[in-house]
């Protein structure tokens, strides 16, 4: 069966998703985001995720149409961006604008499609801010598609629900993590202004100096370096299982672990200030999934890289994280964003992602639970490509897709050692295996 076939029936009976309006509780980052790439040009804020397929590589005309099929169930991704934000704003879209072709060293491996997502990092969004590229030649047989968007109008949870809802999975969004809030809730209660003052609070915790994974005179770049490595996710779950944790909290614990390791390594004590992560928590709900935009809101956790012991900072990470999500359950969460002035935005997303308040920005996205195709091409592997602030040495993620996890981390390409890394947040994991017995 060729794409267009497999393509048409995948989406067949599939109406568009309907807008909804702007959510209670969700910070508009759109401008914000905006203001921090004009104020940061050697950082790409543009986001995304490189699915590797087996089979023959699609046509120009076959990816069109793909991009047609996301469009017609996504119709505001054809939307041109506010404020004229994009180039060529005032023309229809078409989506042979927006899919390219990009040949990679033949014969090159994983480490030439490394290179190929490093270099395409640096590659101008088109005029709607996303994009679809292909990635061919570095190994018979595969090929990699990569969807890219700009962090103003694409979350991760938004281009994992892209993959999700386009291919082979019907549309479903993830459970909320917040309940839903009343449309009618007034935004002048006591209720709300408590909230806004305790995010207030929380948001000013951020002016404390943190730990720097790298000498603050690093040479850094902007240039980012990928790698990454997967773990079973049936083994990964049951661990945390072991453990009384949720997988989110084994995550950030091994990456406590890894990163005092990885610094030690590069004789960089971590003991002076406090590592604070920033971890973008979704709000996304089934009924604004395809909205286009940035729907997260930031929580800065304290990683325990004092502790040597893996258990020990595994509960410390499960008491730290039990009280985030106590806070984003407050119907109220995300006050503070609605009340103060746009202008603020950028403020308070500097200050979410300044090196010297937040050390590292670690994100964790559950992707589709089931395999999926591209005109039966499977789809084994997704990476996603995360954002690497400005200013810092690496950033995390952790994606879940079917029945395998990912760990990526990007970093500057000065820092090096990256893959090791990845071994390292691995022998973390293998140390929490040993001490649950299994």
């Amino acid at each position: 069966m060729g794409l267009r076939d497999a393509l048409r029936r995948a989406t067949a009976g599939r109406g568009p998703v309907p807008t909804a309006g702007r959510q209670a509780g969700v910070r508009e980052w759109k401008g914000a985001f905006f203001d921090y790439a004009a104020a940061h040009p050697g950082t790409s804020v543009a986001v995304g995720g490189a699915s590797r397929i087996t089979g023959d590589v699609p046509d120009h005309e076959e990816m069109c149409l793909l991009v047609d099929l996301v469009v017609a169930r996504y119709p505001e991704l054809a939307q041109a961006p506010p404020d004229g934000a994009g180039r060529g704003a005032g023309t229809p879209f078409a989506a042979a604008d927006h899919v390219f072709r990009t040949p990679v060293a033949e014969g090159t491996g994983l480490d030439g499609l490394r290179a190929a997502l490093r270099d395409l990092a640096a590659t101008p969004l088109p005029e709607r801010l996303w994009g679809v590229w292909i990635l061919h030649g570095y190994a018979p047989d595969e090929f990699a598609v990569v969807l890219r968007g700009h962090h103003a109008h694409f979350d991760g949870m938004l281009l994992s629900e892209l993959f999700r809802g386009t291919l082979s999975e019907p549309a479903a969004s993830p459970k909320p993590r917040v309940p839903p809030r009343s449309p009618t809730a007034r935004r002048s209660t006591a209720a709300e202004l408590a909230t806004a003052l305790r995010e207030g609070i929380g948001a000013l915790s951020g002016l404390r100096r943190a730990a720097r994974l790298v000498p603050g005179d690093f040479p850094l770049t902007g240039k980012p370096h990928y790698a990454w490595g997967s773990v079973e996710l049936a083994r990964f779950r049951k661990i945390a299982a072991a453990h009384g944790a949720t997988p989110n909290d084994l995550y950030l614990s091994s990456l406590a672990g890894a990163l005092k390791s990885w610094a030690g390594e590069r004789g960089q004590s971590l003991g002076r200030h406090p590592v604070r992560m920033m971890v973008p928590v979704t709000l996304r709900r089934r009924d604004n999934a395809g909205n286009r935009g940035n729907l997260v809101l930031g929580a800065g956790v304290r990683l325990p890289v004092g502790l040597d012991d893996p258990v020990e900072r595994l509960e410390y990470v499960k008491a730290r994280t039990r009280k985030v999500r106590s806070m984003l359950c407050d119907p109220h969460a995300g006050a503070l964003g609605r009340m103060v002035p746009d202008r603020f935005g950028r403020w308070l997303l500097e200050l979410d992602l300044h090196p010297r308040s937040t050390t590292v920005l670690a994100s964790h996205v559950p992707g589709p639970e089931k395999r999926l195709r591209l005109g039966g091409r499977l789809i084994t592997d997704v990476i996603p490509l995360n954002l690497l602030p400005a200013g810092h040495a690496l950033a995390a993620c952790f994606f879940s897709y079917a029945a395998t996890a990912q760990i990526c981390f990007v970093a500057d390409r000065t820092v090096g050692g990256c893959d090791g890394l990845v071994q390292l947040w691995m022998h973390e994991l293998d140390e929490m295996t040993a001490r649950a017995g299994l």
